[in-house]
């Protein structure tokens, strides 16, 4: 009789214990899930929509990546996959977004990222002029980025060019040249002073010459002596 009181109460004490270990369990998985959420920083209760957003070149964009309305987080790019059309390939964003937010027709969607080499998300600016919604399943085309291998491949072009321009002697040619020609517009310039010294020239005799002065000073006296000679009308 003792025996089965002690068997019942060691089994009370095993159900509590396995009562607060799962309580533990389940508080810790309801807290973990609320966390993440609030991580995405997406209501999952508000339901999403899908639209298809279609690239020549995706730089990096992934699974789960940010999507970005306005510079505001409103989705997340669900999968993202590579499908022959026609004779090119072309990348598959699909999107999903969140329900209640309307995305304008004509809106530019462009692969952006936080920094210089940070993560990558699709970010969708609005048109200026609206004229209707993208609608749920529909697709759209997005601006592809310049990869980073063909910038890096014109400025190898642009520096082969600059090295075979210089390797002609194209640019000491033309330094010569502009020398040459400040040399010869310096020249004249010393002449032309050379002769103002020497009472030389055109410049020269009108600086130096006394009789323009005198000539000038005569038509002035004769001006103030007769003024009527400046409203004076010579017959034809």
């Amino acid at each position: 009789m003792t025996f089965m009181k002690i068997k019942n109460l060691w089994e009370r004490k095993n159900n509590l214990v396995y009562l607060k270990v799962g309580g533990f369990f389940l508080g810790g998985l309801l807290i973990l899930f609320l966390t993440l959420i609030s991580l995405k920083e997406i209501n999952v209760f508000k339901g999403t929509y899908q639209i298809i957003v279609t690239f020549d070149f995706a730089e990096g964009l992934a699974n789960a990546s940010p999507i970005r309305y306005c510079g505001v987080d409103i989705g997340e790019v669900k999968s993202v996959a590579v499908k022959e059309v026609g004779d090119k390939s072309l990348v598959f964003v699909y999107a999903k977004i969140q329900n209640g937010i309307k995305i304008p027709k004509d809106s530019y969607f462009f692969v952006n990222s936080l920094s210089l080499f940070g993560e990558k998300y699709l970010e969708i600016d609005p048109p200026e002029k609206n004229n209707g919604y993208v609608t749920p399943g529909e697709i759209v085309s997005g601006i592809s980025p310049v990869p980073l291998f063909d910038i890096f491949a014109s400025a190898s072009k642009t520096m082969a060019e600059i090295r075979d321009f210089l390797r002609e002697g194209e640019i000491k040619n033309s330094v010569e040249n502009i020398v040459n020609n400040i040399e010869v517009i310096t020249g004249d310039l010393k002449g032309l002073i050379q002769d103002m010294k020497d009472k030389q020239g055109t410049i020269g005799r009108l600086l130096y010459d006394p009789s323009l002065y005198e000539t000038t000073e005569e038509f002035i006296a004769d001006l103030k002596a007769h003024p009527w000679k400046l409203l004076h009308k010579p017959k034809k």
